[in-house]
């Protein structure tokens, strides 16, 4: 399939602007060496060419395992961290160049809720004073106490620990702490990092529902990122799925569960386990090798060297017997040799010739394969076949 590179926010047919929009934006994180005289040896692709668009009061999810660049995306996004190149523009304003004092009556509108509710909040002051602090900061202070205990109030927490610190607060407590930390100054737009990940399930509901509830009531925007998709399907409009710092994958919620065109998507989808899954269906996706280093990315599509999409094209597998699979599971290139000892070939695997040569040497754009449905594969996934069944085991 022949694939265009378009803009996911631009061929939305929507009437109103968008709140934040990201283009092409990429981070590398030199790697120095040297003591006196430090040079640049390497860098770390932690961000590659990402572009997504958030309108009012629309949830987008961020999806990816760890490591692929979702809280680095979150953090240039509110501008904590400077990108290497592209551009972040929020409320129609290029902020991917403004300075710290610019920023600030930016900051207002755009706030961010951390992954860790123990790191996040300073263990030396109270309640009252870290959630006290963007009123101080952005000096709209005036009857700041009662502010602060109307949010605590609105957020599940008991006003009258205004004075207390946050060591005597549970997990699912702080993190309250911090959401209502983000509220204080009525923000647009909130980036949502992991923001229970380190939560009990039971607990993670709570602030799920917690968070739905004052987007209704505030109208706010969420940047949701989570490595959970249950949780993700369950708060977002719209998904995006990042694999090594890129995005390969965005459309609708239900649309992204039911009809996953990438096949990295599908593989995220057949890990997650259902509730009601499709019995006819025996084999989920299990992805050999690991992750790429971000030091040194695979060139071309990223995935390439574990995908089973591109191996399924050249009409090649490689497969193990039950006896060699009984040690657990191994990387590819070992059960590439395992397979040619089997079947008593002793030449060396290059498994760079079990992919078609453009997923090797090209990258793909991210394309609309349907409408408001974005790939980036050479090879979309098509409805019914075998990977994609797999994805709903």
């Amino acid at each position: 399939m022949s694939l265009t590179s378009v803009d996911p926010a631009s061929s939305e047919k929507r009437s109103d602007e968008p709140l934040l929009r990201v283009e092409n934006l990429t981070k590398y994180f030199p790697i120095r060496s040297g003591i006196l005289l430090q040079r640049e040896v390497a860098r770390v692709h932690a961000v590659e060419d990402v572009s997504f668009s958030i309108h009012p009061g629309e949830t987008v999810g961020l999806v990816g395992e760890s490591g692929c660049g979702k809280s680095t995306t979150a953090r240039l996004v509110t501008r904590l961290l400077d990108p290497t190149s592209g551009k972040i523009t929020f409320e129609g304003r290029d902020i991917t160049k403004t300075s710290q004092r610019e920023l600030r009556p930016v900051r207002r509108d755009m706030q961010i809720i951390f992954q860790d509710p123990y790191a996040s909040l300073n263990p030396r002051q109270t309640i009252g004073q870290i959630v006290g602090a963007p009123f101080r900061i952005h000096k709209t202070e005036g009857d700041t106490k009662k502010k602060v205990q109307d949010l605590m109030e609105r957020t599940g927490l008991n006003p009258e620990h205004y004075n207390r610190y946050p060591h005597e607060f549970s997990g699912g407590q702080r993190q309250r702490i911090g959401v209502a930390r983000a509220l204080a100054l009525r923000p647009k737009l909130i980036v949502c990092d992991e923001p229970v990940s380190a939560l009990d399930v039971s607990i993670q509901a709570q602030i799920l529902n917690l968070l739905e509830d004052l987007q209704d009531e505030f109208n706010l925007t969420y940047l949701f990122i989570s490595h959970d998709l249950g949780v993700v399907r369950h708060v977002s409009d719209r998904i995006a799925v990042m694999y090594l710092g890129r995005v390969v994958e965005v459309a609708g919620a239900d649309e992204l569960y039911e009809n996953p065109k990438h096949p990295y998507t599908a593989a995220l989808l057949s890990a997650v386990p259902k509730e009601h899954s499709d019995t006819s269906i025996s084999e989920r996706i299990v992805l050999q090798g690991d992750v790429p280093s971000p030091v040194d990315p695979p060139s071309g599509c990223s995935f390439h060297p574990r995908c089973p999409k591109a191996r399924a094209v050249m009409g090649k597998s490689v497969q193990l017997t039950s006896e060699q699979a009984e040690g657990g599971q191994v990387s590819l290139e070992e059960a590439a040799a395992r397979t040619a000892a089997r079947d008593g070939d002793d030449r060396s695997v290059d498994l760079s010739q079990e992919v078609p040569e453009n997923c090797r040497k090209e990258i793909p754009p991210l394309g609309e394969v349907q409408k408001e449905h974005f790939t980036a594969c050479w090879y979309p996934l098509e409805e019914g076949e075998k990977l994609q069944q797999a994805a709903k085991a």
